[in-house]
């Protein structure tokens, strides 16, 4: 492993003081990451670590620099437990990892699998205190996804893949009359008919709101929220309160590196469709989509969508990204698309090892059968 990890140099930062001390240079190192998710930003990762903090029981924030001790890539980290039966897995995560659809070390692209060998070594050379270490959520190429695998088998450290995922995105080129003009006839002529729909109900308003949000514009899109079947699965963030406290935290952030937009869709006065941005220096980010139910036919989410659309390009932003798993409706809007893995990397002791061969070689052969999920859900608890 030392002809990879040779030239980087690993600090790793243990007290929330001293991650409060890197805003800084972390804003600096973002300024020459193009395209950089708000998961990379200072600023999202203070929201989701001071709302979690009670969960959280080790903090490890990799810092990695050149050998000119020029600051190339940070790696926010978190120590959680995980449980197979009674018997208690210490693992390392990405900070917020079950929060996020996707993330990136923050780094320059060709600097990724270098920093994630130098982490690999790290950990199997230096850390004792680790039985898995979860990748999740990491948005890469294929080509370094494969390359990433390559390596783990050479040096024979287990490892699953447990969720690929595909996340649309637009890259915005030319203006919105253009991008509009290219999508199919049938698209086009269908939000022409349910905007029309709409207009004979009553008038139409369009709103972009900046952080911060007034409690009251964040209350209206959370009963928004709540009323449809998001509230009826409990999945609403009325239902889950540590990801509430974030989204309550982000909605007063305000920074060239990151800021939330709140976008309304009103028929008179009546709020008929919301979302919750977060806008980086050149992207657009969806993060919450809300729509009341009872104008379903006439789509008013996907009206809401290409508002959103339309504005990123008078910003003159260069992506918007619907931050969420493919669904079919998305189609009409992209072909492109990110993946996403879930990586599990596995130190050969004995409890990390029998997860290990629940994930790859017990769930296969008991997928299917009646009693899976249930036995699955209580064998193996993350």
């Amino acid at each position: 492993m030392a002809k990879f990890s040779g030239t980087i140099q690993v600090n790793v930062i243990t007290t929330i003081e001293d991650f409060y001390r890197l805003e800084g240079d972390w804003n600096h190192l973002l300024r020459h990451i193009p395209g950089y998710l708000p998961t990379m930003t200072f600023q999202w990762h203070r929201a989701w670590l001071e709302v979690n903090q009670d969960q959280i029981l080790k903090l490890h924030i990799f810092v990695f620099k050149d050998h000119n001790e020029r600051l190339i890539g940070i790696l926010p980290f978190v120590r959680t437990q995980a449980r197979i039966l009674t018997k208690k897995l210490n693992v390392y995560t990405f900070s917020g990892a079950r929060d996020q659809i996707q993330t990136l070390i923050v780094c320059k692209q060709e600097h990724q699998i270098p920093i994630l060998l130098k982490l690999l070594a790290h950990f199997y050379e230096t850390h004792r205190d680790w039985d898995l270490l979860t990748l999740r959520r990491l948005s890469a190429s294929r080509a370094d996804d494969i390359y990433l695998e390559r390596i783990l088998k050479k040096y024979r450290w287990p490892f699953s893949v447990e969720s690929h995922l595909c996340v649309p995105y637009i890259r915005l080129q030319g203006d919105f009359s253009t991008y509009f003009k290219e999508r199919s006839r049938h698209f086009r002529h269908e939000i022409k008919r349910k905007t029309n729909r709409l207009r004979k109900m009553g008038e139409l308003f369009y709103l972009a709101i900046e952080a911060p949000l007034s409690n009251e514009d964040f209350q209206q899109f959370l009963e928004l929220e709540d009323a449809g079947w998001k509230g009826r699965n409990k999945s609403s963030l009325k239902h889950r309160a540590h990801l509430h406290g974030l989204f309550k935290k982000l909605s007063l952030i305000n920074t060239p590196q990151l800021k939330m937009i709140q976008f309304k869709l009103l028929l008179d006065s009546q709020l008929i469709s919301a979302s919750l941005c977060l806008q980086t220096m050149d992207g657009l980010h969806v993060m919450k989509i809300a729509y009341d139910e009872r104008f379903k036919k006439q789509s008013p989410g996907l009206l809401l969508r290409l508002y959103e659309i339309e504005y990123a390009f008078k910003q003159g932003l260069k992506l918007y990204d619907f931050s969420g798993k493919e669904q079919r409706w998305m189609r009409a809007f992209t072909s492109r698309r990110h993946h996403v893995m879930d990586y599990i990397i596995y130190r050969k002791t004995f409890i990390s090892l029998i997860r290990y061969l629940g994930f790859t070689r017990f769930r296969p052969f008991i997928r299917h059968s009646p009693f899976s999920a249930h036995l699955l859900k209580h064998l193996i608890k993350d």
